[in-house]
């Protein structure tokens, strides 16, 4: 079975965002969204991680009268599968925390994060000894990679008193 790893992002020391002070349990609103996104280094790049359980709150979702949140339109041939919010592409994933808990949604820039790898291409090798009997032959490939945040923390800006990362995340509304 192949091994898979996935990015905590406790690994990568986050900005977590405080909820609104009269903000109810369990919700998402425009402002939180909208500081996530403000306290993100380059949020031009940002892409934002969903739980699917987060979906209900993002269709109602608005600033004035206009939505924040665009669904994925069949018209647009490279449009996301989870659309759009704030103009950067959303993608729902089952690893992040259930709507109301720290890490629900997450704005994420990817430059953020280095990766190596060792080779340019996975190792392969393969063995007819498995079941031989059988004349059956087994496969394996290797590749391995590394990586790790580019910065150690949050940075506070030059002009502002606001810590900025590649990492941000909602707090829990409980």
């Amino acid at each position: 079975t192949p091994e898979i790893y996935t990015l905590s992002l406790h690994d990568a020391l986050p900005i977590s965002v405080a909820k609104e002070t009269s903000q109810a349990a369990a919700t998402v609103l425009a402002a939180n969204v909208a500081k996530m996104f403000a306290r993100c280094i380059d949020p031009g790049m940002g892409i934002w991680y969903i739980n699917q359980d987060v979906l209900p709150q993002l269709l109602t979702m608005t600033l004035g009268d206009k939505p924040i949140w665009i669904p994925p339109a069949a018209t647009i041939r490279d449009a996301p599968p989870g659309g759009y919010l704030f103009g950067r592409p959303v993608k729902f994933l089952e690893n992040c925390q259930t709507l109301g808990t720290e890490g629900d949604i997450q704005f994420v820039n990817p430059k953020g994060y280095y990766a190596i790898t060792k080779t340019t291409e996975p190792e392969f090798a393969s063995s007819i000894h498995l079941f031989f009997d059988y004349g059956l032959q087994a496969f394996r490939w290797t590749f391995r990679l590394n990586g790790q945040p580019f910065l150690s923390g949050p940075i506070t800006p030059a002009k502002g008193s606001t810590t900025r990362s590649h990492f941000i995340m909602l707090a829990t509304r409980s």
